[in-house]
């Protein structure tokens, strides 16, 4: 299966993707995907994030993750909260630390002291 999957990836990468590119710009692609994310549930959403926050390097963890707390605006604590519940502790340390938030800040949510 492993050796399937990696097969798939190769031939994504270097097939697929730079043909994508070719032939759809930033803008078409955007509008793909904010149509494919306006089609999802919050629940559907959150189990994506769930699936997905644990694989991916920090840095790219983290900008996910800023622009979903920043949708969430007034629940943005509790979001940050629900949505980092499947990384490990030190997944979750380095993520509030390239937030710059403290973690109880997601217990407690903005505008708490």
């Amino acid at each position: 299966m492993i050796s399937a999957y990696l097969t798939h990836l190769h031939v994504e990468e270097t097939v697929a993707m730079p043909a994508l590119w070719e032939y759809a710009g930033e803008e078409e692609l955007g509008a793909v995907y904010a149509s494919f994310r306006a089609s999802r549930t919050p629940e559907q959403a959150l189990t994506d994030l769930h699936r997905m926050l644990p694989a991916l390097p920090p840095p790219t963890r983290a900008a996910i993750v800023h622009d979903v707390i920043e949708a969430a605006a007034e629940q943005a604590g509790s979001t940050l909260a629900a949505v980092t519940t499947t990384l490990s502790p030190v997944q979750r340390s380095r993520l509030y630390e390239d937030l710059a938030v403290p973690e109880a800040w997601a217990l407690r949510g903005p505008g708490h002291a």
